[in-house]
This record gives structure tokens, C-alpha cells and sequence, in this order.
């Protein structure tokens, strides 16, 4: 199989409930030997979806039929997975008996929100990255201080170009008895999008934790429209015709407890969110009854992120212009230009062009970006 076609079959086996007959067509390309399971694997643990796709293994009767080795290697990465997550819900504890008594009560976001909100049938069924959670900016910077007394750090240096109290997020703290490090926010989404998906929305539709007094989670709507600015916008998939199939696979369950076309209402960049729904759609196989529209947007994307997958001259090529353009044109230029009419602007640039810490920060993160050329 080419990686295309591995990416589309992994897809469908993450949403082997809605099509039970391709359990047939997984068996036969393993009795057939169609599958480059190595291939395969890598291509899981690099979307993080390894334990999703052992438990739809399992449950569809799959895995005796799968290399013992391989079979073996999912029930490890899920046990793995089961344990990790067990620490993490207890680090939410934590978390919660730590601020509480200062009358801050936490959003949770992501991942660990839906953990908690029990969006996914099995403890071990999501890998986590981060914890994030939402406070308001009043609280943003007590609450990193409570955290650190609490016996957390910073997980690196914050160079002093940066001024903290403007960030989305407070640096990543992390702890050395838990896993997971935490991402305070004060704001849930970049600056840019705020306008339309903000804390005081979050606010108004926020929903109690039952196995955890004292936090909230996002309504399922706002974790969908969270999700889309997340991995399209904040991250650049719609630009670079990336999709996630882990971001993808939280969508697809969301979508069960939110229709997508109701969340379209609250999303400003319609278009785009029309785009990554049908591309959704598309990856995991479910036609039109997940998602029923396309736009000329999704054409652009689909056609984007097909040829990421069948070319790596195009994955490189459109890949490297797009970040030097980014960084050149929005970026450098950009801010040179708005600094001729913003005073904030000025002292923002200032404190980095004067800084030589700022200059080898740079340089690192073109190295870094270049080195993932495929």
C-alpha cells in the first residue's frame, strides 16, 4: 500500500463502528499480506492513535487475525496508555485540590477534557499530551505561582524577549512525580480568534465535572468549534493541508454528541471549518451522512493534502514555502510595518531585534523545522 492508501485505511478502521463489513477487508488484506504493518505502525504513532486502533481491533475481533507480534506491540502501547492516563487523572485531582481553595475553579480543555467528560469508551483510548486548562487572566498568573509552590517548575527557560503575562498559555510546568506537563491558559485560543471564541463564551455554556468537583469542561459544541481552531487554524492545517488523525478521530466523536452543522453558527471562518468537516468525512469513510457539504475551500484542502501524501518533492517543496513565507512576509515584514503606527508594536520589536538570544532562538527553529523534512 502507498502511504495514501494506509492513511485512508487507517481512517476507516478508526470508524470501523459506522462500517462493521470493512472487518472483512482489514482480514483479507492481513491474509493477503497488502499491509506494510511497519509502515502502518509508524504511521499510528505518529497521529498517536496506536491504543484507538488496538481497541477497534479488539472489539471487532481483529487482532487474532494480525502478525502475533503486532498484536502484541498494540496490547503494550495500551497498556502503556492505561497506566498513563490513570497517573493523569489523579494529577487532575491534584490540580483541583491545589487551586480550589483559592476559588479557582479550572476549565479543562482538549484532551484531558474529553477524558474527563467521558467522551472515549475506554480510559486508554486517547493518548494525552499536555493537561490545559482555562482560567480567567485575573487568575492566570496565580495560578502558575500555586502550581509552582505546589512542587512544579518550568519545563524550560523563558527567553526575556518574551513577556509572560501576554502569552496564550503560561510556559509548560511540569512536575517529577506526574507524566504530564500542564499549559495554564488565559485565554483559550490564540489572540486572533478570540474575537469569536473566547472565555466568556466558554463561560456561558461550561459544564460541571461529576468525578471532579470543583472544574469544568467545554459544552460539547465549543469542544468541537475548539478542535477546528486547534488543528486548522492555531496549527496551520488548513494552510499546509495537514489533518490530524487523532484531532480528527475527537471530531468524529464529537460529533455524536454535537451536530456539526449546528456548530458551523459560532465559527467565523465558515468556509474552512466546512472544508475540514468533509475532509473528516472523507479519511474515515462515512460519505455523507457524517458531514453533507463541500465548498471550494474543502477542494483546495483535499487536493493540498493528497498531494502531501502521495508526493514528498510536494510535502517538502510546499511545506518549506510556505513556513519561509510565513515568517518573511507576516512575520518579519509584518511587524516592521505595524511598529510604524503601534507604539506596542515598537517596544515589542525592540526588545527582540536588540536581543541576541532572540537571533539564536531563530536560527534553532529553522534547523528544527528543516530537520522534519521527509
Amino acid at each position: 500500500m502507498t502511504d495514501r492508501e494506509i492513511y485512508y485505511f487507517t481512517g476507516k478502521c478508526l470508524a470501523l463502528e459506522e462500517h462493521p463489513e470493512f472487518k472483512d477487508q482489514v482480514i483479507a488484506c492481513v491474509k493477503s499480506e497488502m499491509i506494510d504493518w511497519h509502515q502502518f505502525v509508524s504511521l499510528c504513532s505518529d497521529h498517536l492513535v496506536l491504543p484507538a486502533i488496538y481497541l477497534k481491533f479488539r472489539a471487532y475481533d481483529i487482532l487474532d487475525h494480525l502478525p502475533e507480534d503486532l498484536s502484541s506491540h498494540l496490547q503494550e502501547v495500551y497498556a502503556l496508555n492505561v497506566s498513563r492516563n490513570t497517573q493523569i487523572l489523579k494529577q487532575l485531582h491534584e490540580i483541583i485540590s491545589v487551586l480550589n481553595p483559592h476559588k479557582i475553579y479550572p476549565v479543562f480543555l482538549k484532551g484531558s477534557a474529553n477524558l474527563l467528560d467521558g467522551l472515549y469508551a475506554d480510559i486508554g483510548e486517547r493518548i494525552l499530551g499536555d493537561i490545559d486548562f482555562l482560567v480567567s487572566d485575573d487568575e492566570y498568573l496565580k495560578s502558575a505561582r500555586l502550581m509552582k509552590d505546589a512542587g512544579y517548575a518550568e519545563a524550560y527557560d523563558t527567553p526575556d524577549y518574551k513577556d509572560i503575562k501576554t502569552f496564550k498559555h503560561y510556559p509548560r510546568l511540569y512536575h517529577p512525580g506526574y507524566g504530564a506537563t500542564i499549559e495554564i491558559h488565559r485565554i483559550p485560543v490564540d489572540e486572533e480568534f478570540t474575537g469569536w471564541f473566547n472565555n466568556e463564551l466558554i463561560e456561558l455554556e461550561k459544564q460541571s465535572v461529576e468525578d471532579l468537583p470543583g472544574s469544568y469542561v467545554p459544552s460539547a459544541k465549543h469542544k468541537l468549534i475548539h478542535n477546528f481552531i486547534h488543528g486548522q487554524l492555531s496549527n496551520q492545517g488548513h494552510l499546509f493541508g495537514r489533518l490530524s488523525l487523532r484531532g480528527a478521530y475527537d471530531l468524529y466523536l464529537l460529533s455524536k454528541k454535537f451536530p456539526l452543522e449546528r456548530a458551523l453558527t459560532e465559527i467565523k471562518p465558515r468556509q474552512k471549518a466546512i472544508a475540514y468537516f468533509a475532509l473528516v468525512r472523507r479519511v474515515f469513510g462515512l460519505d455523507l451522512a457524517f458531514f453533507p457539504k463541500r465548498n471550494r475551500a474543502y477542494r483546495v484542502l483535499y487536493t493540498k493534502h493528497a498531494l502531501n501524501l502521495s508526493s514528498v518533492l510536494f510535502y517538502n517543496a510546499h511545506r518549506s514555502t510556505l513556513f519561509l513565507g510565513e515568517r518573511i512576509f507576516k512575520g518579519y515584514l509584518g511587524q516592521i510595518f505595524q511598529a510604524f503606527y503601534s507604539e506596542e508594536k515598537r517596544t515589542y520589536l525592540n526588545r527582540r531585534i536588540f536581543n541576541r538570544k532572540w537571533y539564536g532562538d531563530h536560527l534553532r527553529l529553522y534547523l528544527k523545522f528543516f530537520a522534519k523534512n521527509k
